[in-house]
């Protein structure tokens, strides 16, 4: 722990499960790995979800709410709190009723634990106040992860002794409500996104064994721009579309002329869709791209996310083709930006000419470098104390 630390606890309300088997890392998992370097840690998932069309539905996630254990310690200083949820919770009072018990054993688990200067790191602006409540906290941080419309969110930023987001244009939006606001963008895992170990590693057999391979890692949702794949598949014909993650069937799902993309794209004979591969096994996949592509709709949401499919295209070394999302636009000198159809398929073709060019993979892999999750953390951390200890800090 640091010299002089404000916080020997820490208490993170997340969005995610703590369940690596079928989904993929994500900002909050990493920063309570890191967090456990600090001091004991109490990862607080969401509820499961009832809502059999939903992406994230599982049916060992229900099991688990009804009759498994409330807690689980994965690794060191980590205690997964498992919350219980009940059918119906679209209705107010079953929502209400699932809250209030939920934070009553939250509080339990701190008490027995003794959590004294509980640092609270909350990630999750949907029905979460009572957890908030539940954990007696002496620092209240807000970390802001994507774009959010909830009055809940906006009560917690004003509450919070620090907000932290992940774009500067989230940055830019909070600190109109709270002064304290700072950038904390996302991060790699080195020690996973490590090109040389890569390199070592077996090519994976569903991958084509010859021709350059463009690459999209992620899910395939609403926020992707299919119409631009489509056209980048037809446009490159003689390379092979490679398309690693989900895609959803619920909300999320590719709609409209997106969803007309995806069916013609999987007609394409040099497309080829994978669908989800665990965390551990995505180097592997990266190693095997030549070009890494992020091709996001213009919406809301693109514009203030911080997609993290980034920090491991550049960890990679790899060149990145990007529509303009903030952290392209931030790292334009190691990446390609384009902001039109035509102006991708071009730069995708600057890209695949790029050559083994070490000046640039020299600089992607330092900005990957000043991306590691350790560091992150470390800046946080710094970025806390400071406001603690400055003359218009309101005492603890």
């Amino acid at each position: 722990m640091p010299d002089h630390s404000p916080f020997d606890s820490i208490v993170i309300i997340s969005p995610f499960f703590w369940n690596f088997h079928d989904d993929m890392w994500q900002t909050t998992h990493q920063i309570a790995r890191e967090f456990t370097r600090y001091a004991p840690t109490v990862f607080v998932e969401p509820s499961a979800l009832w809502n059999f069309g939903s992406a994230e539905f599982r049916v060992h996630r229900l099991f688990h709410s009804l009759f498994g254990s409330r807690t689980r310690s994965p690794q060191r200083n980590l205690t997964v709190f498992h919350q219980r949820s009940l059918p119906l919770g679209r209705w107010k009072f079953v929502r209400d009723f699932d809250l209030a018990r939920n934070a009553r054993c939250l509080r339990g688990l701190l008490k027995s634990l003794e959590f004294r200067r509980t640092l609270l790191w909350h990630s999750f602006p949907y029905w979460s106040e009572a957890l908030t409540e539940a954990a007696d906290h002496t620092l209240f941080i807000y970390h802001c992860l994507d774009h959010s419309t909830r009055e809940e969110e906006v009560r917690l930023i004003r509450r919070a002794d620090v907000v932290f987001c992940v774009s500067q244009t989230l940055v830019e939006k909070h600190k109109l409500v709270n002064p304290h606001t700072y950038l904390l963008p996302n991060g790699v895992d080195l020690s996973l996104f490590d090109s040389r170990r890569a390199a070592e590693t077996p090519r994976p057999v569903d991958l084509p064994t010859n021709g350059r391979v463009l690459g999209f890692l992620g899910y395939v949702n609403y926020h992707l721009d299919i119409e631009l794949l489509l056209q980048i598949a037809k446009a490159f014909p003689d390379d092979h579309l490679i398309i690693v993650g989900r895609i959803p069937t619920n909300e999320t799902a590719p709609q409209g002329k997106e969803k007309e993309a995806l069916a013609a794209l999987r007609s394409q004979p040099n497309v080829r869709i994978l669908g989800f591969k665990p965390t551990q096994q995505l180097p592997m996949y990266l190693h095997a791209f030549d070009v890494c592509l992020i091709p996001f709709l213009r919406n809301p949401f693109n514009r203030e996310c911080d997609p993290l499919k980034f920090y491991q295209y550049v960890a990679m070394g790899k060149p990145v083709v990007s529509t303009p999302v903030v952290v392209a636009e931030r790292y334009r000198e190691i990446c390609y930006l384009a902001d039109s159809p035509e102006e991708f398929i071009a730069q995708t073709s600057n890209a695949l000419g790029e050559g083994n060019s070490e000046a640039l993979r020299q600089a992607r892999l330092s900005v990957a470098q000043a991306h590691s999750w350790e560091s992150l953390v470390a800046e946080a951390c710094k970025i806390i104390k400071e406001n603690l200890t400055a003359p218009s800090a309101a005492p603890v």
